[in-house]
């Protein structure tokens, strides 16, 4: 029997847009009622989940950064956070120069006050809400609370989403977790070693007492994979990733036909 659903935000829980439909926040409040645990497992930063909580109605844990960090939606409190090495990381961006020698780097850090930092050349793609901090890769690191890693080629080449992870894979996927999270965005995302949505799910189901076969996993990216493997019920959106798809069992509407609520009805229902 599923006892915890798992769901990403971003494509996902999230309509186009990032609005959240009605039949998703009342499919949340049902799943509460019924007793459905729910928890947020997401790319997103915590600086990126203030407003989850009013949106959606959830007050509960988040598994944020890919894995690598959990808070608690309430108070705003990081409970846990696993960060890059900084050798390691100094030895990854030498390694992605190498594949590409205008690629630039981000770093997202669980330090409370100025947790974004970007270097001299790189160019974010969203509103950051506040003011950029800019520092060499050797800056960042010496910080030792780089939680994600992030980088962008250079302008001009023709890399698209996955090509430039196949790339990257080739040359660190023995260093760091490295992903992305939108085809439509050309940036790696990476973790410290073995950290993963999947072992950031797997962390928080063993702290309820329950195993694989308890947990539905849902997504629509190459960063959901490792989850949607990793659950007893996988499930992908009609949108996602046709890698996502293919490690599947369940196979949903898209994010904007309220696929969440579908997915949890469907347990609830069971």
């Amino acid at each position: 029997m599923i006892r915890l659903l798992a769901t990403d935000l971003d494509g996902t829980l999230l309509q186009t847009g990032g609005t959240v439909s009605d039949e998703n926040v009342h499919a949340l409040a049902r799943a509460e009622k019924e007793g459905l645990d729910v928890v947020f497992v997401t790319g997103r930063p915590p600086r990126w989940m203030t407003d989850i909580s009013e949106a959606t109605g959830y007050r509960g844990l988040a598994v944020c950064a890919n894995g690598a960090l959990t808070m608690d939606l309430a108070s705003g409190e990081v409970l846990s956070a696993t960060h890059i090495d900084g050798q390691v990381g100094l030895e990854v961006c030498a390694l992605l120069a190498e594949v590409d020698p205008g690629i630039t780097f981000a770093a997202e850090l669980s330090r409370a006050n100025d947790n974004f930092v970007i270097d001299e050349h790189y160019f974010p793609k969203w509103a950051t809400g506040q003011p950029l901090s800019r520092m060499s890769v050797e800056e960042m690191f010496a910080t030792e609370t780089v939680i994600k890693l992030m980088a962008r080629p250079s302008q001009g080449t023709d890399f698209d989403a996955d090509s430039f992870l196949a790339s990257a894979l080739g040359v660190v996927a023995e260093h760091v977790e490295v992903t992305h999270s939108d085809i439509h965005n050309v940036l790696l995302e990476m973790s410290a070693l073995g950290v993963n949505k999947g072992t950031g799910l797997a962390s928080y189901a063993s702290a309820l007492g329950l195993d694989a076969l308890a947990v539905s996993a849902v997504g629509d990216m190459p960063n959901d994979i490792e989850m949607i493997r990793w659950a007893g019920r996988g499930a992908a959106v009609a949108n996602a990733h046709d890698e996502v798809k293919a490690v599947a069992d369940v196979h949903l509407p898209s994010n904007d036909e309220h696929a969440v609520a579908v997915l949890i009805n469907s347990i609830l229902s069971s």
